[in-house]
Order: structure tokens, then C-alpha cells, then sequence
């Protein structure tokens, strides 16, 4: 058994469809599988996370659909003893169904936008993720839910402890540069409390973070932590996008407070085990005082952890490859 995945990643479009399914080949190279990324691009940031697990990459010349991006695929000679994930929204129905005449495949999806789904198995690890949601869409074996969230490896080994620091983080890219924008109304709020910024791989704007932290010695910049769990650890709150970093945060046992800053996040407004805003129009000109309530209420955020550290228990990868190797 082998495994291919094919998703995508740069500056641009962010890390975070990468990163989930990075969570999965370190769980399959930790049992021996062979991995391959199958990318748009495979840049530095890209190299250096498959270098940590020993993981291949391969560029895929045209965009996921296209038929450059069919006919590479058919070179790499994928097998039925394969298995191929698909992570994108670029890929339609036709397209995940073509890939099911070659290999076993699988498919992430979080906006079941698609009128079916045509593989071995169906991944939506959003907590509101249900069965009856895809009736009558697929016959694919279902992975719904927080039980399959995807965290990678590094979330479940550093412990939370009683920090001082709140710690802003917005993906790998963060394009929009929310990062900076939090830090700032946060510090206006709380201008004694530590702050740490966590600037991912793909973020084209670390030096504006580095600046905005030299106006400050209470705000710290992370850029591209080895491990973004160090970082994390001891938060005394964590502030983030609806992505996958919810249920890193949760599995470390940390509180924290989302926020919706894209359509597709629209789910956590739903179900999300910690307090959630809807930024998608902007930041709230309230975001530093909700900050300072939570900060002014240890009793509320140890609840609030708790509480998501009960929904998220940080084994999803593992189940889902377990799952691979038994369909």
C-alpha cells in the first residue's frame, strides 16, 4: 500500500489544505506506508514539512482538473493496492470519479457542495459533519466528525500549563494579514498582557509582524516555529481562524476564541467547541474588549477548554489510516 495525495498549497491560496493532509501521511509514514504529495507547487515551506516525516513531493503541471493534471496523474501508476486523497475544491464530481476507475480513493470535504461523491471513503471532520448529510450522495464509507479531526502528531505530546501569553495565529499564509490586525486591537486592550504572533511558512508578511512586535516588548513573533506546538503551549488563550488549527488547540487542551473569516468556515458558526465570532465582514470593533473578558475570567476559559478538549481527543489521523488499511 501506497499513499498519493493530491491537494494543494502556496502563498496565495494558504497551507491549510496541505497541512490537514499532512496530518494523515505523518500518521501513515509513522506505520510504514509510502508517501507522495502531489502538488501545484512544491516550494521550501512544502519541502521542509516532508522532509520532517521522510515524504515525497511531486509538481503537478496544470490545475487540479485540468487534463495535464489527469494525464500526470495516470503516469505516476497508481494501483487498486493504492490509495489517493484528494484534498481541493477545484474537484468536481467527474474529476473524483475518474480517479476511482485507477486506485482506492479518498476525499476530504468540508462543504459538501457536491451533488455526489464517488469514492471508497468520505472524510468531513467538522464537528456538525453528519451521515444524513450526504444521503443519497455516495456509498463511500463515512469518517464524519471530530473523532476524525485532523491533528498532526506534534499537538498531542506538549501538555497545556498555566502561561501567561495570548497567542494570535491565522494559518500558514494568512493573506489578509488578521494576524497583525488582532494583535493590534489586543494590545489596545490589554497592553500588559504578554502576546505571542505565530507567522506560518507561506506568510508573505512576517516583516510587517516583526516590525509591529519591535514597537512592543510585550508582543513576541514566532516565524515558521519547527513546531507550532511550543508555541502554543501555556497560552492563557488562543486566537485563530475556523480551520484546522481548532482542533489543535482543543486536543492541547487550551482555550480559545475563533473566528469565521471565510464562507467556507461558515459550518463553525454551527457546531465549534469554543465561543465563535463572524468576521467575514471584518473584525469587530468590540474584538479587544470580548478578548479582555474572557482574559478577566480564568473560570470561563478552563471551562471552555475542557469542553473542547472532551470533542477533540487528537486521534483522527490514526483512525483514518487504520480505516484505509482495512477497506
Amino acid at each position: 500500500m501506497r499513499l498519493f495525495i493530491r491537494t494543494e498549497a502556496s502563498s496565495q491560496i494558504g497551507m491549510g489544505h496541505f497541512m490537514r493532509c499532512f496530518a494523515i501521511a505523518e500518521e501513515a509514514r509513522a506505520q510504514g506506508i509510502a508517501v507522495t504529495f502531489l502538488l501545484n507547487e512544491v516550494g521550501e515551506a512544502v519541502n521542509a514539512q516532508l522532509a520532517q516525516i521522510g515524504a515525497q513531493g511531486m509538481a503537478i503541471a496544470g490545475a487540479l482538473g485540468s487534463m495535464a493534471d489527469f494525464l500526470a496523474l495516470g503516469a505516476v501508476g497508481l494501483t487498486r493496492e493504492d490509495w489517493l486523497l484528494i484534498d481541493s475544491y477545484a474537484a468536481a464530481e467527474d474529476y473524483i470519479a475518474l480517479q476511482k476507475k485507477a486506485t482506492r480513493l479518498a476525499v476530504i470535504d468540508d462543504l459538501n457542495a457536491l451533488a455526489h461523491f464517488d469514492c471508497d471513503l468520505l472524510i468531513n471532520p467538522a464537528q456538525a459533519a453528519r451521515p444524513v448529510d450526504y444521503e443519497r450522495k455516495t456509498k463511500a464509507r463515512l469518517l464524519l466528525g471530530a473523532d476524525y479531526a485532523l491533528i498532526r502528531r506534534e499537538f498531542l505530546e506538549v501538555g497545556s500549563a498555566g502561561g501567561t501569553a495570548i497567542t494570535i495565529m491565522f494559518g500558514g499564509s494568512d493573506p489578509t494579514q488578521l494576524t497583525a490586525r488582532c494583535a493590534e486591537a489586543v494590545h489596545a486592550a490589554l497592553p500588559d498582557n504578554d502576546i505571542r504572533l505565530i507567522a506560518g511558512p507561506a506568510n508573505q508578511h512576517t516583516d510587517d509582524l516583526v516590525r509591529l512586535g519591535q514597537r512592543s516588548d510585550r508582543i513576541q513573533v514566532f516565524a515558521s516555529p519547527k513546531r507550532v506546538a511550543d508555541v502554543l503551549a501555556g497560552s492563557r488563550l488562543v486566537i485563530t481562524a475556523a480551520g484546522g488549527s481548532v482542533g489543535e488547540v482543543a486536543a492541547m487542551g487550551l482555550p480559545a476564541l475563533v473566528l469565521v473569516v471565510y464562507d467556507n468556515q461558515a459550518a463553525a458558526l454551527k457546531a465549534c467547541p469554543f465561543p465563535v465570532i463572524d468576521a467575514r465582514k471584518g473584525l469587530p470593533d468590540d474584538l479587544g474588549a470580548r478578548v479582555k473578558a474572557l482574559i478577566d475570567n480564568p473560570a470561563a476559559r478552563t471551562e471552555i477548554a475542557a469542553k473542547a478538549h472532551a470533542v477533540v481527543d487528537g486521534f483522527g489521523p490514526k483512525r483514518i489510516v487504520e480505516t484505509m488499511r482495512r477497506v
